[in-house]
């Protein structure tokens, strides 16, 4: 199969083409699983201590999760992952991030909005008994922040925040390199901020939560019932300068701005799918996150970090946050 390498600054990934694999590799040493798993698709890696990225495969989730059981079929997907790949006893540790909430000692994905089937699972019990080898779990926007830290160079210490808006709203609270958990694991939910006057019913069971309507979800339903003949990938494109798509940039402004009034980072890195889309209109995003930001300060000395969105970024970042927990990083 005929491949490509792309280099990212800090990083050299492989990048496939079609449906898998892309390089053949005698696979000497042991290696980390890194694996991404979004609403959509279901994104899994080996990474090199060097962060090289080997056997890359995208699916569709629904193509593993059929059968009602989750752990079941992740362990099952994971099992034939090693088989074809070779991998079988050359796996030093499993990194997964989840679309989700996660107990504190993040062993246990609680719940994820916008995955149904995602509640209560053990996966570090589940999975460490059957592979035998330790297995670490985070949340998905805490692995793509691994990356997006190392790609930036941006030290582990002061207070850094990292936005994703995506099919919700991700986000990350660092501080001196450490996520603020919380004192149920569950800090940082950014886009669960109650909107008033919003009646939109949220993933997460609750109604006229922010990333309800400054999400993802939300440009969807617009093309559903409003912008009927427009893909979502085209919105930006066709209807970026009228107001209902104005108004969804400021939301997400509000956002940024409000957690910035909070805390007064020192770094804001803001991404996911959304502010990477066709012709969206990250100008406009800046001055209005900087229109709701008190003056002068941390107004006048705001730096916002936007980071491009990438399909192996959490999957080198799964493998980065493997590497620091096994101590080779």
């Amino acid at each position: 199969m005929e491949a490509y390498v792309e280099h990212e600054r800090a990083f050299r990934t492989y990048l496939p083409y079609g449906n898998g694999q892309e390089i053949e590799t005698d696979m000497q040493e042991n290696y980390i699983v890194g694996i991404d798993i979004g609403g959509t698709y279901f994104r899994i890696g080996t990474i090199d201590a060097d962060c090289f990225v080997h056997v890359f495969r995208k699916v569709k989730v629904t193509e593993i999760f059929r059968s009602g059981n989750p752990l079941e079929d992740l362990k099952d997907y994971l099992r034939l992952y090693l088989e074809e790949e070779g991998l079988t006893g050359k796996v030093k540790t499993f990194s997964i991030g989840f679309p989700a909430t996660l107990n504190r000692e993040r062993t246990v994905v609680l719940q994820a909005p916008n995955v149904s089937y995602m509640e209560n699972l053990p996966v570090v019990e589940y999975l460490s008994k059957y592979f035998g080898v330790p297995v670490f779990i985070d949340r998905d926007v805490c692995m793509t922040l691994h990356y997006d830290l190392r790609q930036l160079g941006i030290p582990k210490k002061g207070i850094l925040i990292g936005c994703y808006f995506g099919t919700g709203i991700g986000n990350v609270i660092c501080i001196d390199g450490k996520p603020l958990i919380g004192r149920d694991g569950v800090a940082g939910e950014l886009g669960h901020i109650p909107v008033p006057g919003s009646r939109e019913i949220c993933g997460c069971g609750n109604v006229g939560c922010m990333e309800s309507i400054a999400g993802g979800k939300y440009l969807a339903k617009l093309c559903r019932e409003v912008y009927t003949d427009t893909r979502i990938e085209d919105i930006f494109t066709r209807h970026g300068s009228e107001s209902l798509l104005r108004d969804f940039v400021d939301r997400m402004a509000i956002t940024v701005a409000t957690e910035i009034n909070i805390l007064n980072p020192d770094y804001i890195l803001i991404g996911g799918g959304v502010p990477n889309m066709r012709d969206f209109p990250l100008d406009l995003l800046e001055g209005m996150i900087r229109r709701h930001t008190r003056k002068p300060y941390p107004e006048q000395a705001l730096k916002l970090h936007f980071v491009e969105d990438g399909g192996m970024k959490s999957v080198i970042g799964a493998g980065i946050y493997g590497m620091e927990r096994i101590g080779t990083m």
